[in-house]
């Protein structure tokens, strides 16, 4: 830092951030919470996980302050004989938090959907052929977010492809899950490039920018699951590391991976991140390479709002069941019909703050604050485009529905730690870590409680789903007034539907279910069966479904699902929790 240049003192940093997220909070919880503008999962997540740990966050920076300020452990340089198994470790843990945190199951119908693509990708095929047996269940096999092309012949993920690509490779070489933390590491990796050619006079402020993506709570969990997220915060940040490297090679490289981006899951988040670049290149009259990128834009709008729709039109046929949802008029459309609806800026950046690193929002605005207006203008502030992303991904807030942190902002995690980077490099003395330790330990206990919180949360259903799929009937019918969110249960075993066939009970005629009665082995899964589990309980009352359960009962045709037989003494005593 040169000499005379304004310095942020830590104790005041502390204090300033506790302030504001103290009247964050406040105003999330009087907007969410006391006038209750729509009791959503993300607010019950937030009252359940984010807003207990804030608040330790919160007391904890305040009663920190008064010895925040000081040069703390010395830290060698970030070379990459200690970055790269740092960055190893913390994809290792990834890896192993899947089975450890999340139980080998994906909890939302969103990961259940890309598992489901990559299963039938696996197997060479663009789509799975719905056996005929099965064709008047379809729907209620598979309830939501299937693609309308083909629909009455095809089940397909409503997604596009290459999130379920990636991961079909990985369960080629293995295992599936290992996908999301090798896109992690990339994603760390390209991080780390990224604020070495940003930032090569600071390495403090390199090892900020580093520290604050290793310490995030949502890229380190998310990578535990299915969600294409951890794809856009790789992708991006790689994509960023190869402008920056320049040159025909670099751009061209880019570009391609900006398309493969695109193709993840929704086409228009890479969009919003690379606009702003475009803008900054234009700010500094590289007519060339802006017009290449905005090249590259037109182009993933033609490739996957155009031909990959039309390739699936073609391959497998008219849309069925619902209208088609791909084309660039209904995404915008969509867009801006949940802008409307299900704006939620409040309660998704409280559990973004939540979920990530404590200091990692009050850096990033010295880091925007550390902007020079006329060089700013000229285009030569790195600081504008990832400040204009990072207003973007956070502006757009919409439902998310499920989301350890707000995912839909995941892709600007690394924007956000080099903006943090930027505004130490310009604010904060060299060598001066101290509050970055504080920092972490409290972002560290506060990642502990969030993660015991999701465990709770996700066993009772991870426990649900391997009682459905240790039936032995031929169909398992899901009662979805049994509790919150349980229609997600309806999947297959490992994105394969079969047998038990699961099914939604809530999306069945009267005649269906006598049909399925007559003909196959049918147990029902309802409230009786998931309270004892755990699952949350729905308060919905439904007159159709009070009459098909009626109806079934009458028939004899609502046996429970029964865990299969024991086939050892051994077994015996553990079903019974050895109570004899």
């Amino acid at each position: 830092m040169a000499a005379g240049s304004p310095q942020m003192d830590a104790r005041r940093l502390f204090l300033l951030g506790a302030l504001g997220l103290a009247f964050w909070l406040y105003a999330t919880f009087l907007w969410h919470v006391t006038y209750r503008h729509g009791v959503s999962l993300a607010v019950i997540l937030l009252l359940d996980q984010d807003l207990p740990a804030l608040l330790g966050a919160l007391a904890l920076m305040a009663l920190a302050a008064p010895w925040a300020e000081g040069k703390g452990f010395h830290l060698p340089p970030p070379t990459a004989r200690i970055v790269v198994p740092l960055v190893m470790l913390l994809g290792l843990a990834a890896w192993t938090g899947h089975y450890a945190l999340f139980q080998d199951y994906a909890i939302s119908r969103d990961e259940e959907v890309a598992r489901f693509a990559a299963a039938y990708m696996r197997e060479g095929l663009f789509a799975r052929p719905i056996p005929i047996e099965w064709e008047p269940y379809r729907r209620a096999i598979m309830p939501e977010f299937f693609s309308p092309f083909g629909a009455a012949d095809y089940w397909t993920a409503a997604y596009l492809p290459v999130n379920s690509a990636i991961q079909a490779l990985f369960w080629q070489l293995g295992d599936p899950n290992l996908a999301g933390p090798v896109l992690l590491m990339t994603g760390l990796i390209a991080l780390w490039r990224v604020a070495l050619r940003l930032m090569p006079g600071r390495p403090d402020a390199v090892w900020v920018t580093l520290l604050l993506g290793l310490s995030s709570s949502q890229l380190w969990v998310t990578a535990m699951t299915p969600y294409a997220m951890t794809g856009h915060f790789a992708l991006n940040l790689v994509w960023l590391a190869l402008v920056l490297r320049g040159g025909g090679l670099g751009h061209g490289a880019a570009g391609l991976v900006a398309l493969i981006a695109a193709g993840l899951h929704q086409w228009h988040f890479p969009p919003l991140f690379i606009a702003p670049f475009i803008l900054w290149m234009l700010l500094a009259r590289r007519w060339g390479a802006a017009a290449f990128h905005a090249l590259t834009l037109v182009a993933i709008v033609i490739v996957w709002a155009k031909l990959w729709p039309g390739f699936l039109l073609h391959a497998l046929g008219a849309p069925a069941d619902v209208r088609p949802s791909a084309g660039i008029a209904d995404k915008i459309g969509s867009l801006f019909e949940r802008l409307g609806d299900r704006w939620q800026p409040l309660v998704n950046l409280s559990r973004y703050i939540a979920w990530n690193n404590v200091l990692m929002v009050p850096l990033a605005a010295l880091g925007v604050a550390a902007m020079r207006w006329r060089t700013m203008l000229r285009g030569r502030e790195i600081a504008l485009p990832l400040a204009l992303g990072c207003v973007a991904g956070c502006g757009l807030a919409l439902a998310q529905g499920y989301g350890w942190g707000f995912r839909y902002a995941h892709g600007f995690i690394g924007p956000f730690c080099l903006l943090a980077g930027l505004g130490w490099a310009r604010f904060r003395p060299q060598g001066a870590m101290r509050p970055l330790f504080i920092g972490l330990l409290i972002t560290i206990l506060s990642s502990g409680f969030l993660v015991w919180r999701t465990y709770e949360f996700v066993a009772p259903y991870a426990a649900s789903h391997r009682l459905i799929d240790s039936s032995e009937a031929d169909v398992v019918l899901v009662d979805p007034r049994g509790g919150l969110y349980v229609t997600d249960l309806v999947r297959g075993r490992n994105g394969v539907p079969g047998r038990p066939m699961v099914m939604n009970l809530g999306m069945l005629t009267l005649d269906q279910v006598d049909e399925l009665c007559r003909n196959y082995v049918v147990q029902l899964f309802e409230r009786a069966d998931f309270r004892p589990l755990g699952v949350p309980l729905a308060r919905w009352n439904l007159g159709r479904m009070d009459v098909l359960r009626a109806h079934m009962k009458e028939a004899g045709c609502d046996k429970p699902v029964q865990p299969p037989l024991p086939e050892t003494l051994d077994d015996a005593f553990n079903a019974a929790d050895n109570a004899m």
